[in-house]
């Protein structure tokens, strides 16, 4: 079939969309991460249905209309396709499907460190702080198979201005459990318990972390080693349960550490 006449797009309430029940995919955990990338980009892609009764059916966009919902978004843009059941199901699979069959070079990590040298704010691109750690430093977190160095306590020094406590952690994933956890009718006692639960899911940014910490008075600084926010000493991670060392790296620390 010819589609080249349909619009690419057209600005639709998103109370008029309905997802698709039998969507396969899980998609909760990734809706924070591009509902910050339409604050930052907009859409760089339409949500894509077909007309189902009166109203709309989504086949591709789920999460982005996840996201719509939780920026209080009114209007989305949308690709509107005259598909029958079948073939939107069967694009709905493949718009999933055909997006994991492509992998991503060796040549990212560079990539990612011009645009980080460059100044360039790397939020909202869907990569975790985890993730972006990896990519721009992978030396700090990469492993040989066997012990080959002393371990030492980092040294954290001022390399730059000191950052905001608000760029310091993310509760965008802990403040929706906890929304949901609040709207329950639970007894106090099952309310506590799951509310410490949900502050489990804070984003620490560790890189800006580090920085914070070579500001910080002693007293906040030793605050931050208590909270295993930075390690300086080893031994008192390991004490206080942070650190878990095996067998072998243990003796060999010991050793390094001895006397």
């Amino acid at each position: 079939m010819n589609r080249q006449n349909e619009p690419a797009a057209e600005w639709l309430e998103v109370g008029d969309l309905t997802p698709w029940a039998d969507n396969p995919r899980s998609n909760d955990h990734a809706v924070g991460q591009v509902a910050k990338s339409i604050e930052r980009f907009g859409f760089a892609a339409p949500i894509v249905a077909r007309r189902d009764g009166d109203g709309l059916e989504v086949v591709a966009g789920h999460t982005r209309l996840k996201a719509a919902h939780k920026l209080g978004l009114d209007r989305v843009p949308v690709r509107v396709l005259d598909l029958d059941p079948a073939d939107a199901r069967l694009l709905a699979l493949a718009d999933n499907r055909l997006g994991e069959l492509a992998d991503w070079s060796d040549d990212l990590g560079d990539l990612m460190q011009r645009l980080d040298d460059e100044g360039l704010d790397l939020e909202g691109l869907g990569w975790s702080n985890e993730e972006l750690t990896a990519l721009l430093a992978p030396e700090a977190i990469e492993a040989d198979d066997t012990y080959t160095g002393t371990v030492e306590s980092p040294i954290y020094e001022i390399k730059g201005e000191r950052p905001d406590e608000s760029d310091l952690y993310d509760t965008a994933r802990s403040g929706e459990l906890k929304a949901k956890i609040e709207a329950l009718d639970l007894d106090d006692k099952a309310k506590s318990f799951l509310l410490a639960a949900a502050d489990r899911h804070t984003a620490f940014r560790y890189d800006r972390i580090a920085e914070y910490y070579a500001h910080a008075p002693p007293e906040v600084q030793g605050l931050m080693e208590d909270s295993a926010l930075v390690i300086i000493d080893f031994d008192k991670a390991i004490e206080l349960g942070f650190v878990h060392m095996t067998s072998t790296v243990g003796a060999a620390y010991g050793a390094d550490h001895a006397g």
